[in-house]
């Protein structure tokens, strides 16, 4: 018979005798048989016989290891009684393990702690744990303990390793640690229903910063003696648990201080003990081993188990899962890179196996990503020899990483003092928000949301002949920007189609091709018919008198061509003559002396204006670096025309023509190197929106921003320091992300959308943002969330779309040469990948590097072992992870 059907047959049997049930317990003995308890008045007048033939009846058959058929009276002294349960979910290492492998880790029922959007109940408990010893557990715990109560957090850490006690060592404080005081007193005393003061057990390990230890006691005879009592197995089985009553204990206001922070240190292997540490109170399972082959199968069953368990939460319907961090410890020293790799990437791939339940979990926003949740510490002599942790802070540093996977999982002070308006105003402003996420050329109130860096202003000067950068990185809006500057007068030579306007003269690629055969059939240059198309913009752009050609060309000129055919004609007619470079040369000379003051000659869509196929390319190559020696012969010797070229990077170092160092010291390569400058990108199209603004005066208590918030947003936004550029993006966007690597959301969002040669795109920021304020307007009609405008979690799930469109701009707007390449990536499926999977496409392998959709993984520049896809492509390919580092 099986635990309900147990129950079912007392229930008759009870009910025959018309004696009610005030309590029934059934549950399965841990080796053989079962544990019964039933509590019933109508037991009062009845002998144990009698009792028992009534509740037991045509249940002889059982083999039954315990027995309790009391009245609510006798219950009172019987001591603890067995809970009512099947057992299957007790956080023991036979159950655990037992449920990993019988098929009930359903991925879509897995839900971590940094899944939620609400933070959890402190104090955070995370469990530090190794299979095997020697690999520095208790060193990290002791470690990421200092760092947090550093940076003014309070941490209390407890020594669960009963076998083998440490930890006050650790800290140096082992000879503070007094007769019957620690974790062994406590867990007894609560097992026998007392109420020990845990002040009494607690040592302060620091005097300046709040952190505080739970030794395990002192390791005498009397510990041992009482160190045999314990029966861990026995407390999920029993009404009280002292496991549990400890954390509430540690949780409530019976301490002296409130815990942001519990790290338990629990021993190695497989004890009665560290199951229910790892299974069931841990919110963090931090698993600690080196890759060696000893440790693969243990730590993979323990991570698999650790999928399968629920905690002791309950702040949400579901219950919550385990969330594990891996630290992969001591990596051996080694001057060779490839030494250090191979564990490295050894121990990624282990993990990436461990977690690959994970892959089809839909339901996350974004797939784990092994290295986000590892990290290696490498062998030190100092830390390795020393007695106790060192105070030099200089040594904390490779435990930083741990002790912000716990940092996430804690509120900061910003956070805190939310503005009590935010509720009231969310949904307003969420519909006020826009994001113009399209490219320069079609965004509204361009100057409005321009942002200036230092590097854009220099990029502005009229000194600076030409501009270089990746694709939306801004090269067209500093286009926009110069273009619309009232201050600076401006002459388009050649614009991006959708800015042509009503300049008839700016040429598409069909122009181009029949002024590619007409300078053929001719044998004049590309020089010459810049020198031309030069003069031509100036001519119908020129405001006031116009100063004249030479009568040879005023002839062919007749009117004014008014679009692209008479354009190409006039082209046609005019290139013949053999002196034409010479004529156009001196008409260009006439419009600079007739200048009276600056004007910029602007050429932009050079990379799209002239097609996409390979013979638009190459006739890209001539015609730019016909244009590009032009002005290394002419710029010079202008003194009021001045030649301003946006030209994309990867066009720019495939160019090959004479004097190309002319342009050092005259170009700027746009790069986003600051993220505070990245963001005010999103900062001032956020202040666009009126209550937004308002609810950061509200917010933002600093008397400089408030003055310059009375004004327009762009009049202020320009000048916002990092920290205020910091503590708006916080309110609009949150502080902290929960899952990955980075602990904040500025970093999450800065290496999410880099690509593979850490390149940072506006364009794909701001689409970011359009697609988050979409998601979040949706989720807050079904799952309101007051903390933020946007949610942190918004921005993980639109990820993937953000990826679509970055790989559909970079194959359809500029390297369409790399869709076999692509094609061939969607069917390897996982990154990273060895290069032998697409040897037989080495030149685009090299090719996609260069425009950032690759990177290397493993190897080096002249000897690729391994490529990785950056996050930015991620998803667009269709790829998922697999060990990126």
């Amino acid at each position: 018979m099986n635990h309900s059907e147990i129950k079912e047959r007392i229930h008759q049997n009870m009910s025959r005798a018309a004696l009610e049930i005030t309590e029934l317990r059934v549950q399965p003995d841990p080796f053989l048989g079962w544990r019964i308890a039933v509590i019933s008045r109508g037991f009062d007048d009845k002998s144990k016989q009698e009792r028992k033939n009534i509740a037991l009846e045509g249940l002889k058959e059982l083999t039954i290891q315990w027995l309790d058929l009391l009245t609510p009276e006798e219950q009172q002294w019987a001591g603890p009684l067995p809970i009512d349960s099947t057992l299957e979910n007790v956080p023991f290492w036979p159950e655990a393990l037992a449920r990993s492998r019988s098929g009930s880790s359903n991925p879509e029922a897995i839900l971590f702690p940094s899944d939620l959007d609400e933070d959890l109940d402190r104090p955070i408990v995370a469990t530090f744990y190794s299979l095997r010893g020697g690999v520095g557990r208790s060193t990290a715990l002791a470690y990421t303990a200092r760092i947090l109560a550093s940076r003014g957090r309070t941490v209390l850490c407890v020594d669960m390793d009963l076998e083998a006690p440490g930890l006050a060592a650790l800290f140096g404080k082992e000879d503070e640690v007094k007769d019957q005081q620690g974790l062994v007193f406590v867990l007894l005393s609560l097992e026998q229903g007392e109420e020990p003061d845990i002040r009494n057990h607690i040592l302060r390990v620091s005097e300046t910063d709040e952190i505080y230890c739970i030794p395990a006691g002192l390791p005498n005879a009397n510990y041992a003696r009482l160190l045999s009592f314990m029966e861990p197995g026995a407390w999920y089985r029993e009404d009280r648990n002292p496991l549990r009553e400890l954390i509430q204990i540690l949780s409530s206001d019976r301490l002296p201080f409130k815990p942001d922070v519990i790290l338990l240190d629990a021993r190695t292997g497989m004890t009665p003990l560290n199951g229910p540490l790892l299974f069931d109170l841990a919110d963090l399972a931090i698993i600690v081993f080196f890759p060696h082959p000893q440790a693969q199968r243990g730590t993979g069953e323990l991570v698999r188990a650790l999928l399968a368990a629920e905690t002791r939460r309950t702040e949400t319907e579901q219950r919550l899962t385990p969330e594990p961090r891996f630290i992969v410890s001591p990596i051996p020293a080694s001057k060779a890179p490839e030494v250090v790799e191979r564990y490295q990437h050894r121990a990624i791939e282990w993990i990436g196996e461990w977690l690959s339940i994970l892959r089809d979990k839909q339901s996350r926003s974004e797939p784990i990503k092994e290295s986000d949740i590892t990290h290696f510490i490498p062998y030190r002599e100092e830390i390795a020899t020393s007695d106790k942790i060192l105070s030099n802070q200089e040594t904390w540093r490779d435990f930083e990483p741990v002790a912000e996977w716990l940092e996430r999982f804690i509120p900061t002070a910003s956070e805190e003092e939310l503005p009590d308006s935010l509720p009231d105003s969310k949904g307003q402003i969420l519909q006020e928000l826009e994001f113009s996420a399209g490219t320069a050329e079609y965004q509204d109130n361009f100057l409005e949301t321009f942002v200036e860096t230092q590097l854009v202003n220099r990029a502005l000067k009229p000194n600076i002949v030409l501009i270089r950068g990746r694709k939306g990185t801004g090269k067209t809006a500093i286009f926009r920007r110069l273009l619309e500057d009232s201050k600076q007068d401006s002459i388009v030579v050649l614009s991006p189609s959708p800015l042509k306007g009503d300049r008839p003269w700016v040429i598409n690629s069909e122009g181009f091709k029949a002024i590619d055969e007409a300078l053929e059939t001719t044998g004049k240059s590309w020089r010459d018919f810049w020198l031309l198309q030069t003069c031509l913009a100036c001519h119908l752009s020129w405001r006031g008198e116009k100063p004249q050609p030479d009568d040879a060309v005023s002839q062919v000129l007749g009117t004014d061509p008014t679009n692209e055919l008479e354009l190409v004609r006039w082209f046609q007619n005019l290139l013949p003559q053999s002196q034409i470079g010479l004529l156009a040369r001196d008409w260009l000379t006439r419009f600079d002396g007739a200048a009276q003051s600056t004007i910029l000659l602007l050429f932009d869509g050079l990379d799209t204006g002239f097609g996409n196929t390979q013979a638009d390319r190459e006739r890209r190559t001539k015609a730019i670096e016909g244009l590009l020696s032009l002005i290394t012969d002419l710029g010079d010797n202008m003194k009021n025309l001045k030649f301003k070229v946006l030209l994309r990077e990867d066009i720019w170092r495939s160019l090959r023509f004479d004097n190309k160092s002319h342009f050092f010291g005259r170009s700027v390569v746009l790069e986003w190197r600051e993220r505070s400058d990245f963001f005010k990108v999103i900062i001032k199209q956020a202040l666009k929106s009126d209550r937004f603004k308002g609810l950061v005066v509200d917010s933002i208590q600093q008397g400089s921003l408030l003055s310059n918030l009375s004004s327009s947003s762009d009049a202020f936004s320009d000048y916002l320091s990092e920290s205020q550029v910091f503590e708006i993006w916080n309110l609009l966007v949150g502080e902290r992300m929960k899952g990955g690597k980075s602990a904040f959301t500025r970093n999450w969002v800065w290496k999410r959308i880099a690509d593979g040669s850490n390149n940072h795109s506006p364009r794909a920021l701001l689409q970011l943002f359009a697609e988050a304020k979409d998601w979040e307007i949706n989720e807050q009609e079904r799952n309101p969330y007051q903390k933020t405008i946007i949610r942190p979690r918004a921005l993980s799930s639109s990820l993937e779309k953000v990826s679509e469109k970055a790989l559909d701009a970079l194959i359809n707007e500029e390297f369409s040469e790399l869709q076999e390449l692509i094609d061939c990536l969607k069917g390897i499926g996982r990154s990273p990948f060895y290069a032998t999977d697409v040897s037989e496409l080495y030149d685009e392998l090299s090719f996609a590097r260069e425009v950032g959709l690759l990177s290397i993984y493993e190897g080096t520049k002249d000897d690729v072992k391994r490529y990785k896809v950056p996050d930015l492509y991620l998803s667009g390919i269709g790829m998922t992870r697999k060990g990126q580092a």
